[in-house]
């Protein structure tokens, strides 16, 4: 008798061990959560975007370019080139780099004629090179635009001189669009 006495004694004992324990457990769980949503502030959560605007004040397309040949162009050169000018405008809360590309679609000129740079509005420059006979060439790349902030970019295309006889690229035709891309710098 003594023996399912002391069994029925320890089950009792492990029983209301049980019962404390989720007992412990409700009651933590219930105040661990009332002070969570407790600390929580009204503007707690902060979303922050990124957006763009680009303005082409002449234009994306590049198109009935009349150039003619030249050695070299600065960036007050207006004559015998072919000139872009566009805004790009960061409204966001999110600082960007801005990569700009030219899309060619017909390009008639022989391989190395055109060339092209790409200014700062103070007029720096941040990018030059050679334009292919198609496909997509990247102008200028990883250029910072802070939130809030405009920035004017000049892209001048032209075609260089060798020096002797151009005759057989007269009414070449170059065609295609220049395009601005922002990616959101991650902090």
């Amino acid at each position: 008798m003594m023996i399912e006495n002391s069994n029925e004694k320890k089950r009792l004992f492990y029983m209301i061990v049980l019962i404390l324990t989720l007992i412990t457990m409700i009651i933590g769980a219930s105040l661990a959560y009332l002070k969570l949503v407790g600390s929580q502030k009204e503007e707690g959560t902060v979303l922050y975007t990124g957006t763009v605007k680009i303005n082409y004040i002449d234009g994306k397309y590049v198109d009935d370019a009349e150039l003619m040949p030249l050695t070299n162009v600065d960036y007050n050169t207006t004559q015998n080139v072919y000139r872009n000018n566009f805004a790009i405008t960061s409204t966001g809360t999110l600082d960007q780099t801005i990569s700009i590309n030219m899309e060619i679609k017909n390009n008639e000129f022989k391989e190395n004629s055109l060339k092209y740079v790409v200014y700062s509005e103070k007029g720096n420059q941040l990018a030059t090179g050679f334009l292919p006979k198609t496909g997509t060439v990247n102008l200028a790349n990883n250029i910072f635009l802070g939130h809030g902030e405009t920035a004017h970019y000049t892209v001048i295309i032209w075609w260089v001189s060798t020096g002797s006889n151009q005759n057989d690229e007269m009414g070449s035709v170059i065609s295609g669009k220049i395009n601005a891309k922002a990616t959101q710098i991650k902090y």
